[in-house]
């Protein structure tokens, strides 16, 4: 890939993730009273992060996906998924509740089913579980947690937590970060 291609690519990415992450906090923290503008900017966030698929399988020499009933069902599967788990997030946030626990894990497991049917409507094989990959699972997770106590710190429980809270969401990004070390050396991307 050029290195200019990896500049857009890099750019775009950073856009994006503002984008959608200032429209989430816009539509989360009520005393800012944007919600609407909030779902509209996420939206074009979320669009801008999408628009690097194509662009990065063009720069990579590939063709572009020839959408079959298989990677139709694996986006509808991972839309409803990411739907699910943002309103299961909304009801928890003040207090947990049964409701928003529920529809959260039916969300994780509706995103979980989207990268299953996409593997296989790509022709891959099913992924590998072994100690190194359950492992980097287990700390991707809890270190995508810890992000989140983090976030809920600055967001929901007042301007009394917002130092903590950026330091508990910085151990958390670290500890995903540092989750790619768990790669087997010289593995190859399934």
């Amino acid at each position: 890939m050029k290195k200019h291609n990896v500049v857009m690519i890099s750019v775009l990415g950073t856009v994006g993730g503002l984008l959608l992450a200032i429209g989430m906090c816009m539509c989360l923290l009520p005393e800012w009273n944007a919600f609407t503008p909030g779902v509209i900017l996420g939206a074009i966030g979320a669009v801008t992060l999408l628009s690097i698929w194509p662009i990065s399988r063009r720069a990579s020499g590939k063709g572009p996906v020839h959408l079959t009933g298989g990677y139709v069902a694996a986006a509808l599967l991972g839309l409803a998924g990411a739907v699910a788990l943002g309103i299961g997030l909304v009801h928890c946030l003040g207090t947990v509740t049964a409701f928003g626990l529920a529809v959260g894990i039916a969300g994780l497991v509706l995103l979980a089913a989207a990268v299953l049917v996409g593997r296989r409507a790509a022709g891959r094989k099913a992924v590998a579980v072994n100690g190194r990959r359950l492992l980097a699972y287990v700390v991707g997770i809890a270190g995508a947690l810890i992000l989140g106590v983090g976030m809920c710190l600055t967001m929901v429980w007042g301007s009394g937590w917002m130092i903590p809270g950026i330091v508990v969401g910085a151990v958390g990004l670290l500890v995903c970060v540092l989750n790619v070390t768990l790669r087997l050396p010289g593995a190859r991307r399934a």
